[in-house]
This record gives C-alpha cells, structure tokens and sequence, in this order.
C-alpha cells in the first residue's frame, strides 16, 4: 500500500489534528509492515498477526489450532522455558501477550524505545522459535481432555459457538479434537501456518521507518517461507462450513431459559461494508417480538459469526420462543431504514475517529485491512438496499442454527413444531 494511500486512510478516518504518519514495507520474505509513528513518548508497541486457513486444519484433527495455541500459550520461547521467557520480559518492564482465535495467531509486546532490540528478540521467539516440550505437551492434553467433559449446558453453548465459526472459539468440544493429535501434528501444522507470507508485523510509537524497516529486517529478515506442503485436497481458501439447520437443547430448572440464533458469514449476500456497520444497525433494528422479547447481538470480529440471544425468567418461559422468532422475522422482513443507515454510519465514524487514543484497536483494525480507503469509500456508498440485503443474508431462515437453554419438554416441542428440530437433547445441570 503506497504512502498517499495510508494517508488517504488517516483522513477518512481520523482528525486532522490528530493524523499520525503510517507507512508500510514489505520484506523480500513475504512479511507485511505496518508503521504508525507516534514519538509523544519512547514507547513502542509491537503486534505480530498471522492468520491461516480452516482449510489446513485436516480432516479429524480439527482441534489442531486449539491445541497448538495452548501449546504455545503454556511453553517456552527460544532457549527459554516459559517461566525464564516471562522473566526476560518483565526484566525489560515489557508487558507481553498472546492471542488465539479461530484462523489467527497475535502476539503483543509493549516495550521502553530504549530496549526495542531486547523486546524483539523475545517477540520473534515466541512466534517464531516456540518451546513445544513433549511431557508438557502431554500433560496440556489430559488437562485439554478434562476440561472437554463439561456440564450439559456449558458442552451445547460451545458446540453452538463452534459450528457457527465463532472465532474465540478454537478447539471442538469434543475430547476427540485433541485425543487424535500427535506431538509431531503440532510441530507441523506450526510449520505450515506459521510463516511470513501469512503475517503482519505492525509497529506504533517512537520509531522512524528507517528504524522500522531495520528492526524488521535484524529480527525476522531469516524468518522464511514454509517448506511444509500444503494438505493434500485442501482448497487454496477456506469453504465456509454451513451446518444443517438444527436445534440443540438442555433441559434444566435454570432460574432464566434462553434462545439463541446464530450462523457463520453468510457466502454471498452480504459485503465487508455491510459488516462494518451491522452491529450498530442490528442493535437498533432488533425491535422486540410480539411478546416484548428483548434481544442482544453479538458480531464476532471481521464478521465472521453473528449470535443473537434472548432470556426470560422461567416464570415467562411460554412467551419466549414466540417471541424471539417473531423479532427475527421482523428483522428480516423490515430491515433498516434511512435513519437507521446514518445512525449506523455516524457511530462506525465515531469509534474510528477514536482510534488514536487506543493504540491496540489502531494496529487492530490496521492488521486486519479494516482501515483501508477502498473499505471506507464502500461504507460511505451503502444504501439501505444494500444493508437489508445483507441482513436478510445473515438471518436466512436455512442457515440458522438454534440453541435453548433451561428449557422444558414441552418448549422443545414447541421449537420443532416451528420448523427448527430436529432436535438434540442434553439433561439439565442438575
């Protein structure tokens, strides 16, 4: 991306006042860099993000990504086991992290300007140079394992969050996701996903480019593509994986009963524009059912699942799943309108313009190409057309799955006769 072009981002979406000078590079390794200078004090924040692909995940040891993450999270880095690794970071007052979702790694590390070189080091050996210790490995996968046997309730929420793609969501609910998985499994799929040509370095604070580019270059300069072959079969992107239509449910005596609605992105219907402004819209929008159901929204990061609940206490149990699917089909059929657009597009400025007084949601957004010109010129040509397609898109009848919680026999019936079963059914928690 040219240097006029990240300007041209700065100005859509943040004060003059305010513009800070971002610039990127790219090493002959395949590795992008971000540079957002900022020198008000000798502070650095350095984020490395790596995404991959669903695809690479092979077929029966889907909880590879979970399971390589809780691996990393728990291991070592370089020539240093985890406790010496977090020790060397708190000797330079850094303050380090580690993030896994679904199809992404990051790594974080906040650090004094003046001990850059040091802070790097430990940076690149995490994401580069893991300690993946056998027994330990071993030990992680008992733990893995136990933590898999959960109550009804917690087990049905998590396959939920699983079939619909939701990122945070990385390993299968399932002690089978890790039981299959091999030491040498976690060791290649690292290879094979963790690598430069899939990765954003991304720099804020007191550094110059020359400094960026040099830092880039001293630490992950050798850091080269992959020699692991690609899975065989396995498609160059990701399919999304749309379960069949399907109802889960726990019976208990919980004190509230829920339902929950949910689906993965839709594959057409619905563009990265739309998605910026769904959540305010859908929060707006999500105009109560006959029965006065209220209703919460929860879009995942880069719109890539979309959860909708409701809860009523058990005494009011009967009027909820009328309720709720009165709301959704409201949604569907009366979408947004003008106001409801604006709205939507005022407030999605609002938390950009705010960007520079949050660092991490700056290089956030920036790692995730959510700040590009093109991305902002799309949601400023939406039309109301546009978003109801898109909602229509995500609420698809066909494509949602259902989840009920604390409910009773007679409401699993209910829910079936409505078209949603068939049905799963797990005991209560008590």
């Amino acid at each position: 991306m040219s240097r006029a072009a990240l300007a041209a981002i700065l100005g859509t979406v943040l004060p003059l006042a305010a513009q800070e000078p971002i610039q990127t590079f790219r090493l002959p390794t395949g590795l992008t860099c971000i540079l957002v200078e900022n020198h008000e004090r000798p502070l650095i924040r350095a984020e490395l993000l790596c995404r991959w692909q669903l695809a690479e995940l092979p077929a029966g040891k889907e909880g590879l990504g979970g399971f390589l993450a809780a691996a990393m999270a728990a291991g070592g880095a370089g020539s240093s086991n985890r406790a010496g690794f977090l020790r060397a970071v708190d000797g330079l007052g850094a303050t380090f992290t580690f993030q896994a979702r679904m199809g992404s790694y990051r790594w974080d590390l906040t650090t004094d300007s003046r001990v850059q070189e040091a802070a790097l080091d430990l940076l690149v050996d995490a994401a580069a140079r893991p300690v993946l210790d056998g027994p330990q490995v071993e030990t992680l996968r008992q733990a893995l394992i136990k933590d898999a046997s959960r109550t009804p309730r917690e087990l049905a929420a998590a396959r939920f969050m699983w079939d619909i793609q939701d990122p945070g969501t990385l390993l299968a609910p399932v002690s089978t996701a890790v039981e299959r998985i091999e030491y040498l499994d976690l060791q290649d799929f690292r290879r094979r996903v963790i690598r430069p040509e899939n990765s954003v370095l991304a720099f804020y604070g007191d550094l110059n480019l020359d400094q960026a580019r040099q830092l880039a270059l001293m630490h992950l300069g050798i850091w080269q593509p992959s020699a692991q072959p690609p899975i065989p079969g396995a498609p160059d992107k990701a399919v999304p994986h749309v379960p069949e239509p399907k109802l889960a449910a726990v019976l208990g005596a919980d004190p509230a009963t829920e339902c929950w609605a949910g689906a993965s992105r839709p594959p057409s219907g619905s563009s990265p524009a739309a998605e910026e402004l769904l959540p305010w819209l859908l929060a707006r929008t999500s105009r109560t059912g006959a029965e006065d159901v209220p209703l919460t929204i929860q879009l995942a990061p880069e719109g890539r699942s979309l959860v909708l609940k409701a809860r009523l206490p058990q005494d009011r149990r009967d009027l909820l799943l009328p309720g709720f699917l009165a709301a959704l089909e409201r949604m569907r059929r009366d979408g947004c309108d003008a106001s409801d657009l604006e709205h939507a597009r005022s407030r999605w400025r609002a938390a950009n313009t705010a960007l520079t007084l949050h660092p991490e949601a700056l290089l956030d957004r920036l790692t995730a190409g959510r700040l590009d010109p093109a991305l902002a010129k799309a949601v400023g040509d939406l039309t109301v057309a546009d978003l109801n397609q898109a909602i229509r898109a995500w609420l698809a009848p066909e494509r949602l799955r259902y989840l009920l919680l604390g409910a009773d026999a007679a409401m699993v019936q209910q829910a079936e006769k409505a078209g949603l079963g068939p049905a799963s059914t797990l005991g209560g928690d008590r």
